[in-house]
């Protein structure tokens, strides 16, 4: 092939769109967000400004911006962060390991990943309760809260 270019990559340090297309998007804890529905770029710079993530036929997808990714390869685009939008559904535990509910939805600060706040739902906060993001103390399978849960 021959190459015209000038202050750019070598073409084979490049990556094809269309071998990326596809691939499994991963979050940086390792689950499958779902799979690389589109790249987007910025017409002008010319520069890789994110990705369309398809979820599957029942979830909306999602548009990750090039900030939150970490490496794009053929076998796979590795982000560098959990989404939060991902907590849906997670149980919430208080810190004695107690189930107190589940994450019914995130609040999140415009279309960032930084969390305000979670809703709960569950009998033992009577429905629904906001805990704010000072109240987490990890997240993983399921959501841990810093303190023992003792309903008001």
């Amino acid at each position: 092939m021959k190459e015209l270019r000038h202050k750019s990559l070598p073409f084979e340090k490049t990556i094809e769109i269309r071998k990326i297309l596809g691939k499994e998007v991963l979050t940086r804890g390792g689950k499958k967000l779902g799979s690389v529905k589109s790249i987007q770029i910025d017409p002008e710079d010319l520069t890789v400004e994110g990705i369309v993530v398809d979820t599957g036929l029942f979830e909306a997808n999602h548009y990750i911006d090039k900030n939150y990714i970490k490496q794009i390869s053929q076998q796979a685009v590795m982000l560098k962060v959990d989404p939060v939008s991902e907590y849906v559904g997670l149980d919430v535990l208080d810190s004695t390991g107690a189930k107190i509910g589940k994450v019914k939805s995130v609040n999140r600060s415009r279309n960032t990943n930084n969390l305000i706040s979670i809703t709960v739902e569950g009998r033992k906060v009577g429905g629904e309760m906001m805990f704010t993001s000072d109240y987490i103390d990890a997240v993983g399978d399921s959501i841990m809260l810093k303190e023992k849960f003792a309903k008001t």
